[in-house]
């Protein structure tokens, strides 16, 4: 798992992370597992955007990216994330963990 550039406060850079695999070249499956911060303004504009899946700590976008790909945002204390997972193997609930042991 991998952490990228925060895009707290930044919707421009929360865009780019989002699309940064086309960028770099890579396949969907390349965004797994990474995450970077957001601010509560981006995660309640993606949470009215597209019909949510409610997960633990937060919900993914009903649109995916590819096959089971999608984009997953999350509350861990205070702070917003988002992080790709796939919906059928990937429980949000480890990423919750995983970032919570980041912020410690």
């Amino acid at each position: 798992m991998f952490q990228l550039p925060s895009a707290q406060g930044d919707r421009t850079l929360h865009y780019v992370n989002l699309n940064r695999w086309t960028r770099e070249g890579k396949p969907a499956d390349w965004m797994l597992g990474k995450f970077w911060q957001i601010d509560q303004t981006i995660y309640d504009e993606f949470l009215e955007m597209l019909p949510p899946i409610y997960c633990p700590g937060g919900f993914r976008l009903c649109e995916r990216l590819t096959d089971d790909i999608a984009a997953t945002y999350l509350k861990v204390g205070p702070y917003h994330w988002c992080t790709f997972t796939n919906l059928t193997t990937t429980r949000p609930e480890k990423m919750v963990a995983h970032i919570s042991r980041q912020l410690v």
